[in-house]
């Protein structure tokens, strides 16, 4: 047996092959094109999730928006229809339904004055506007001394 198989390890597959400057090149680019491309993948998707997130923010801001208004609305304005001819008293001529702003804050927002209260028989009341003023309470200011901010005149 010769000493110098001993310094030399047998070649049994473990040791990688041994490669022309040309191969070597052509795998390191191969490497630093799939590198690249990972990398323009990843920002791609980065810049999606940034524009999602940003749509996401402005639907938010706008959500947030839509119901502040509407807290707003049911806090501080109220909508009154069907309003019968007796109780349209110091209301514009043939007004419909209007717009106020209430004297309270966060009460009903919406009010049906021809179907207040359940009544309907009107006729039977001697003063129907007096009768109707008293069973609103105190929101009968909304009907009496109306702040408008939108009228609908028929």
């Amino acid at each position: 047996m010769r000493t110098d198989d001993l310094t030399t390890p047998p070649n049994d597959g473990s040791q990688l092959p041994t490669l022309t400057r040309k191969e070597r090149r052509a795998i390191l680019e191969e490497r630093r094109r799939r590198r690249n491309r990972r990398r323009r993948a990843r920002l791609r998707r980065l810049q999606v999730m940034k524009s999602l997130r940003s749509i996401q923010f402005w639907l938010r801001v706008l959500g947030f928006a839509v119901i502040g208004l509407c807290i707003v609305f049911w806090a501080r304005f109220a909508f009154v229809y069907d309003i019968p001819s007796f109780a349209a008293v110091g209301l514009p001529p043939h007004v419909q339904a209007y717009v106020a702003v209430k004297p309270w804050w966060f009460g009903p927002p919406v009010f049906d004055i021809g179907n207040y209260d359940g009544i309907d028989n009107w006729q039977w009341v001697a003063n129907p506007y007096q009768y109707l003023i008293y069973h609103m309470g105190r929101y009968a200011s909304i009907l009496s001394h109306p702040h408008f901010v939108w009228i609908r005149a028929s």
